[in-house]
């Protein structure tokens, strides 16, 4: 595991050009192998762009949902292509949609890369493709950027939660592009903001509604800290608090939303509606007991981190301001997608939330010295962590088959079909 720390520092830019280059000439004959290794070599500047090239294969091998997942959104998305390519609806007509109450179209991201898209091909993979290429640009500067703040130092642990903090919007959620990918955008935005106070990065963020409308949300806890700054005896009592509520009036809630235009409202009120409650409830009930014990895992892990950094470990967060700053925004946060979990789909801002609060605990991880009681959580943690990126991967094997592990571009152009990686291991076994 130490190997990826340890880097030449004397290499030339001439040798760095030149071990890019083989590497991205490899990367035709052996995608994720390539990439595997490439990760080993993360301080050099073209590794990350390694990661993003293997991103855009898997995005052209993304098995779209089919069966018990056609409701999944990339079959709509695969669906909508096609009603695109073959519909008489210009560019002129496909701007004017977008706000207006008659359409309810308020992402604008997605079917405005659908519809440029269908103008070329009526080929889903083609339009994965470009999905996984923005998806992918935004995942792998996260991961970098997280990686440089740990200056190098990477023992097991760290890497586990590293592992965690890609893991928790990994790059087979482009089945859910709209979402996901704002969530890239916004952490993109909002990391190096809260970190190292750069201001114009949070155009960005700004940019994550275009992604899904829901982002006006996040953007209202970003506002409401700027405006608050650091205050975690607020922020934890909110966050000890909110832990508690178990229960959301979802009537409430749509009136007080209700000051959001009214372009907004049909689809505020398409998620917080009777019936959605009770399809998403029953799904929830549906899944395999090993999914909510690693997210519940997942929340144990965060729990017992916030309450151990908050009560003995105030005097380090004041004296490293960036910790400070993150750790009371992800506090706010977690505090406000907690509530906001209570209602259908409302769980995906607590994804965002454990996402903040892995880079907090990555920086304190790599900025603690070593002989600290931290390091004894941090083991505590490690089946708890094991269990949920277990389980993170056990669910992408639903979108990415042999093909896209041992399969290169020239496979995937043949149209080589694959089968979900998990029916191919079952098969074997």
């Amino acid at each position: 595991m130490n190997n990826m720390a340890s880097q030449p520092d004397s290499i030339t830019k001439t040798e760095q050009r030149r071990q890019g280059l083989s590497y991205y000439l490899s990367f035709f004959v052996w995608p994720f192998g390539v990439m595997i290794d490439a990760i080993r070599h993360w301080q050099q500047p073209w590794a990350k762009n390694i990661f993003w090239l293997f991103c855009i294969f898997f995005g052209y091998t993304f098995l779209i949902a089919s069966g018990e997942f056609e409701s999944a959104d990339s079959a709509r998305y695969a669906e909508l292509l096609h009603w695109y390519a073959s519909s008489d609806i210009d560019f002129k007509s496909l701007l004017k949609s977008f706000y207006s109450e008659s359409s309810a179209a308020v992402d604008i991201v997605q079917p405005l890369l659908t519809y440029l898209i269908s103008r070329i091909t009526t080929n889903p993979q083609v339009l994965f493709s470009a999905f996984a290429l923005i998806f992918g640009f935004f995942h792998s500067r996260n991961i970098w950027y997280v990686l440089d703040k740990t200056k190098g130092n990477l023992s097991f642990v760290v890497i586990l939660f590293i592992f965690v903090f890609v893991l928790l919007n990994p790059i087979w959620n482009i089945n859910g592009f709209r979402m996901w990918t704002g969530a890239q955008v916004f952490i993109f935005g909002v990391l190096p903001y809260i970190i190292d106070g750069k201001t114009n990065r949070l155009a960005w963020s700004v940019l994550a509604v275009f992604f899904h409308f829901s982002f006006v949300i996040p953007l209202g806890i970003l506002i409401a800290y700027v405006l608050l700054k650091n205050r975690p005896n607020l922020y934890f009592g909110l966050f000890m608090i909110t832990s508690f509520v178990k229960e959301l009036d979802i009537q409430a809630l749509q009136s007080y939303l209700s000051f959001l235009p009214s372009v907004f409202q049909s689809r505020v009120a398409g998620y917080t509606n009777a019936d959605y409650v009770e399809s998403v409830a029953m799904a929830g009930q549906a899944l395999n007991w090993y999914i909510p014990l690693a997210t519940k895992g997942l929340n144990w892990v965060i729990y017992v981190y916030v309450i151990y950094f908050f009560f003995l470990k105030r005097k380090f967060l004041l004296e490293n301001k960036s910790l400070m700053n993150l750790f009371c925004f992800s506090l706010l946060f977690y505090s406000i997608a907690s509530i906001l979990s209570l209602v259908p789909s409302g769980g995906r801002f607590l994804n965002i939330g454990s996402t903040l609060f892995f880079v907090f605990l990555i920086s304190c991880l790599t900025n603690i010295p070593k002989n600290d009681k931290i390091v004894g959580l941090t083991y505590i943690s490690v089946p708890l962590l094991s269990l949920f990126c277990l389980v993170m991967i056990r669910t992408g094997m639903d979108f990415f088959g042999f093909v896209t592990v041992v399969g290169n571009p020239v496979f995937a152009f043949l149209g080589i079909e694959s089968a979900p990686f998990i029916l191919e291991i079952k098969k074997l076994l």
